[in-house]
C-alpha cells in the first residue's frame, strides 16, 4: 500500500495550523472579526439601514434637504473605532454623545425653559442650523436608528465578520 499526494502542500498546511496555535493567534482572529464589524458598521451608514437590513426612519433634515439620515457632517460615522481587542473578543466605541439616542431612540425635553426652540433647515444647500422656519416644541422624539445589533442575533454583522476571519485564515494557511 502506498500514499500519494502533494506532500509539500500538506507540509504548508501543517505549518499554517501550527501558526494558528501560537500565542496571540486568537487575538488576531478577534482583530479580523473587528475589521469585519467595522465594515458592517460603515455599511449601516452608507445604506441607512439597521443591522438586519431594515431602513432607518428618515430624519426631518434629510427630508428637507434631500440628504441622508445620520450623515449630515459625517462626525458620528467617523467617530467609531475598535477598542480593547483580546483573545475573547473586541469592543467598538465612540466618544460622540449623541450616538446612544440615535441607536436606541430618545425623547428630548427642555431643561431650563418651557419649550425647545430651533430652526429647521431651509431647503437644498442650506447650511447646518438652517435658514428655514422656527419651531417651538415641548418635546422632540428621535426614533431609534440602530447601527449596532442587539443581543445574540448579529444580523449582517455576522456575515462581514465571517468574511474577515475567512480572509485572515486564508492568509495564514
Amino acid at each position: 500500500m502506498s500514499v500519494r499526494g502533494d506532500f509539500d502542500e500538506l507540509k504548508r498546511l501543517l505549518r499554517g495550523f501550527e501558526r494558528l496555535t501560537r500565542p496571540g493567534a486568537l487575538r488576531e482572529v478577534s482583530r479580523a472579526a473587528a475589521e469585519g464589524a467595522m465594515t458592517a458598521l460603515q455599511e449601516r451608514f452608507r445604506t441607512a439601514t439597521d443591522p438586519y437590513g431594515r431602513a432607518w426612519p428618515p430624519s426631518l433634515r434629510a427630508q428637507l434637504e434631500g440628504g441622508q439620515t445620520l450623515s449630515d457632517t459625517g462626525r458620528l460615522r467617523r467617530s467609531f473605532s475598535v477598542q480593547n481587542v483580546t483573545e475573547r473578543g473586541f469592543a467598538i466605541g465612540t466618544n460622540v454623545r449623541y450616538a446612544a439616542p440615535h441607536q436606541f431612540g430618545a425623547v428630548i425635553r427642555p431643561r431650563r425653559a418651557r419649550y425647545l426652540r430651533f430652526r429647521l433647515a431651509g431647503g437644498r444647500g442650506a447650511r447646518k442650523g438652517g435658514r428655514g422656519r422656527w419651531v417651538t416644541a415641548s418635546r422632540v422624539e428621535l426614533p431609534a436608528r440602530p447601527f449596532f445589533p442587539e443581543g445574540y442575533d448579529l444580523g449582517e454583522y455576522a456575515e462581514r465578520m465571517r468574511e474577515a476571519i475567512a480572509a485572515w485564515l486564508e492568509a495564514e494557511l
